[in-house]
């Protein structure tokens, strides 16, 4: 009972005398402890760190996310096209498949299926000429996507019932070719012999993406149809758009097991395209920010980890004659861990905050604001996007403290060496 009774004072104790230097005001008090004016530089790296982490992750998701939103929006997660299709933008048919949404209602992650047809053509003016793809939808909300991004006029009427041959260009070819709504716009297609259709220009778009910017224009399916001379039960390809870019793997793999062994009326068969396989140089890009990612959170923690456990190192070598002093009341070596991973625990907790302050805020400004911005001819977009997710904040906030606090409890270790004997001599 006894032995209890002093374990249970010297619990009581131990923290308030340990803690005591620093709560105290006295100056000459405070000159003894020289690891006072470390503690801001352990907090200003800890924050430092962690905000270069939330920042580089919302910013590498950002792009990712950015990125392949705009190549999904041109083209689809994937195409069910001909197995003949060669590489060009010219397309040989495939049959239209009447219960193809049906059956692939049972796969969650598809969110549209659309029927596409495209035909390359050059569009001529008075005074120049450009080449394009004209890409022809059969349903407004295919094209819902470009909203998003029009400049000036509407979407088109893709009803071709209407004779109206209404079509969507980019902000490229109406700053090239002095185009705009509201004038007619002139498409050639090299043929045997070449055929001329014109059309209304009805909206303009810009995504900042170039390489597509340049090259789609946008009409009615039946249109372009027609122009490739298809029946009306053709069509180019079927674009199947999904939730989630992370699901790809597992929906082309059932959309494959579903739909490589229909038979087209011409002995054909088809073939699923992937985006990552038709734009690879793109999505690699994009995998190597993970990359990136990686090296940085291993450097920003070794930076954080490396001043925490300085500053701890400082504090049991000034502090080497009390661990003494409580070893020779008693203190076990792990009640001695404890208590300076508790010091620690503190300034560790502000830096968290500050780097939590300085991550969010900056990355939300840039997300409200955009005021960072980038040139779309080299990096795809015109601003630095950002990616506003809870579970990277809470993860990289975790992460932190978990792995600086291993760091610290390893390095806490030491006290278990220091003998009470000779501190108390040296003192």
């Amino acid at each position: 009972m006894r032995a209890s009774s002093e374990n249970g004072r010297l619990r009581w104790w131990r923290i308030a005398f340990f803690l005591l230097p620093v709560r105290s005001n006295d100056s000459a008090s405070q000159q003894k402890f020289f690891s006072h004016p470390y503690l801001p530089i352990a907090v200003l790296a800890v924050g430092i760190s962690l905000a270069a982490m939330l920042i580089a992750l919302n910013v590498s998701r950002g792009f990712q996310q950015e990125i392949s939103n705009r190549v999904v929006g041109f083209l689809g997660h994937l195409q069910l096209v001909s197995l003949d299709r060669n590489a060009s933008y010219e397309q040989h048919p495939v049959d239209t498949i009447a219960n193809l949404a049906a059956d692939l209602t049972y796969i969650p992650s598809i969110e549209r299926i659309s029927m596409f047809a495209q035909k390359p053509g050059i569009i001529k003016t008075a005074s120049d000429m450009q080449g394009c793809v004209l890409k022809g939808y059969g349903k407004r909300e295919d094209l819902s996507y470009f909203s998003h991004y029009l400049l000036r006029g509407r979407l088109p009427n893709l009803d071709s019932l209407t004779g109206q041959q209404e079509v969507l260009i980019s902000e490229f070819f109406s700053r090239t070719l002095g185009l705009d709504t509201g004038k007619r716009m002139t498409v050639y297609f090299v043929e045997q012999p070449p055929r001329v259709r014109q059309y209304n220009v009805v909206g303009v778009y810009e995504t900042k993406f170039e390489s597509f910017d340049k090259t789609y224009i946008f009409t009615d399916l039946a249109s372009v149809r027609l122009l490739n001379g298809w029946a009306a039960n053709q069509v180019g390809g079927y674009e199947i758009r999904l939730c989630d870019l992370q699901a790809l793997d597992a929906t082309k793999e059932e959309v494959e097991e579903l739909e490589l062994g229909r038979i087209q009326s011409d002995g054909t068969m088809l073939r699923v395209v992937d985006i990552r396989d038709t734009h690879a140089a793109l999505f690699d890009w994009l995998g190597l920010q993970d990359i990136n990612v990686a090296v940085l959170f291993t450097l920003m923690l070794l930076v954080s980890g490396v001043n925490m456990i300085s500053v701890l190192l400082i504090l049991i070598l000034e502090r080497t004659r009390l661990i003494g002093l409580l070893k020779a009341f008693g203190a076990s070596g792990r009640q001695l861990r404890l208590l300076f991973l508790l010091y620690t625990f503190r300034p560790l907790i502000y830096g968290i905050l500050l780097g939590n302050f300085l991550g969010l805020g900056l990355s939300y400004s840039q997300y409200r604001w955009q005021w960072i911005r980038l040139s779309p001819a080299e990096y795809y977009v015109d601003y630095i996007p950002v990616e506003m997710n809870f579970w990277t904040f809470l993860l990289i906030n975790l992460g932190t403290l978990l792995i600086t606090l291993l760091l610290l409890l390893l390095t806490t270790r030491l006290i278990e060496r220091i003998s009470p004997s000779e501190s108390l001599r040296r003192a």
